[in-house]
């Protein structure tokens, strides 16, 4: 056997990370490990033009990189986020193939500075809800139905946001037998009902639906396309909803709206604010929204506090 067949190509080598090191970082969650992939794969690929096997892999095969991805005037969220999956990888490869451990060194996580939140004003979240409920077609009936679907999927998919704190992959995510919805009662006053999030790392929680949200989902399940697909939101073509295409609708309603610097995390920033400001218990928020670390949450105390001088001033005497 010669030696270059005894050699492991790097490619080979993030094939081996893809089957067993991804697979026991158990906390990752699915778009994470494809964000190591995507990210690694796009190294690997301007790496090759210099190198192929892991036993060629320098300092330089990361400080080089890093310096062209600076060049090329990325943000630096980007090259932070780019920048842990190689130390990812490169700690797979110390432990498996032996590299260099001095490699690390090379591969710089840049400090990102903390953003305040930025939640949503009720003026505002009131506004994307009225033009996410928006029907605009003007076609045939059938095409008007359809519209009909994706507006009342849209102000449900809004409002489990608002009203839970989940993330976005947990609410593409979702299934309909995560829902507990309560039976509907047409003389009856509005039940909350509860549904089950899958948390990073696999763990379930089950989180109550107040009646807000349980309403607005009863309303798009009446509608909701016939399909053998469980996923609770559907895309057009009867497939489940993609995190991107919730962002794509999410920034088409904001602009609508007149907010066209918000994003769907912003639903998330005022559903803690929001229950913050009215006195729900920190450890009560902590649940629906997963923050590992109350230190998360803690960050929102200025945004609290800023809200309540604006009510003082508002509602002065």
């Amino acid at each position: 056997m010669s030696e270059t067949e005894t050699r492991t190509t790097i490619a080979t080598a993030l094939e081996d990370f893809a089957t067993h090191g991804l697979a026991n970082r158990a906390r990752a969650s699915e778009n994470t490990r494809t964000s190591y992939l995507l990210d690694l794969r796009q190294w690997i690929a301007w790496v090759a033009e210099r190198i192929t096997y892991v036993d060629e892999i320098t300092v330089e095969s990361f400080t080089r990189y890093q310096l062209q991805m600076e060049t090329r005037g990325l943000m630096l969220s980007t090259r932070h986020r780019k920048a842990a999956s190689l130390r990812v990888f490169a700690h797979f490869l110390i432990r498996h193939y032996h590299l260099d451990p001095e490699v690390l060194d090379a591969i710089v996580l840049h400090e990102i500075p903390e953003k305040d939140p930025q939640p949503l004003k009720e003026s505002q979240y009131k506004a994307i809800l009225y033009e996410a409920g928006q029907v605009r077609s003007q076609g045939a009936p059938e095409a008007r139905a359809r519209a009909r679907s994706m507006a009342l999927r849209n102000v449900a998919i809004l409002q489990v946001f608002l009203q839970t704190g989940i993330r976005l992959s947990e609410l593409t995510a979702l299934t309909l037998d995560d829902l507990d919805l309560p039976p509907e009662r047409k003389s009856a006053k509005a039940e909350g009902g509860s549904l089950r999030v899958t948390r990073k790392g696999g763990d379930e929680k089950q989180l109550a639906l107040n009646s807000k949200a349980v309403e607005a989902i009863r309303a798009y399940l009446k509608v909701r396309p016939q399909s053998q697909i469980s996923n609770v939101f559907l895309a057009r073509t009867g497939e489940p909803l993609k995190n991107r295409a919730v962002q794509k609708m999410f920034k088409t309603v904001a602009r609508r709206a007149d907010v066209p610097w918000s994003h769907v995390h912003n639903l998330r920033a005022t559903h803690v604010t929001y229950h913050l400001a009215h006195g729900t218990n920190i450890i009560e928020v902590q649940k629906n929204t997963g923050h590992r670390n109350l230190k998360t949450l803690q960050k929102y105390a200025g945004v609290v506090d800023q809200y309540y001088r604006e009510a003082m001033e508002k509602n002065a005497l």
